[in-house]
């Protein structure tokens, strides 16, 4: 990982996410800690996919939710449309984080803001209905 060395988060994201290897990302996420604003939008979307998938998760819950915290002060901050997420994809990560947040609860350390409230904030920003999520 010569490209984290040298601090160049969006390569070495870049070729993790390019492994396909779901435990090496993992891994380098709890690592780095959220850093969705260092990458490209096209790795910050390859990654936002992964934690997607990774949410339901309990043992990685909390290392999802620090990057969702992340790109909830992205988005806050910079406007929806910042990393160019497709609809789909916030689609699927609002979602994904609604069950999660009824399924799983956030570890006992665990002190960002609480899933519900990143999901309530990051639909409000993106303009998306939740009650489409109650069926």
């Amino acid at each position: 990982m010569d490209a984290l060395k040298m601090g160049d988060m969006d390569t070495a994201y870049a070729e993790v996410v390019s492994t396909g290897d779901d435990f090496l990302l993992v891994k380098l996420m709890d690592r780095t800690g959220p850093v969705a604003d260092q990458l490209s939008n096209e790795t910050a979307c390859e990654v936002l996919h992964a934690v997607t998938q990774f949410l339901m998760e309990q043992n990685l819950f909390d290392v999802c939710l620090s990057w969702i915290q992340q790109l909830v002060e992205l988005v806050l901050e910079n406007g929806p449309d910042t990393l160019g997420i497709p609809m789909e994809l916030k689609k699927e990560l609002l979602l994904n984080l609604h069950e999660a947040s009824t399924e799983i609860d956030p570890p006992a350390d665990w002190e960002g803001v609480t899933p519900d409230q990143l999901l309530m904030q990051l639909a409000s920003a993106w303009g998306i209905e939740l009650q489409q999520f109650d069926k």
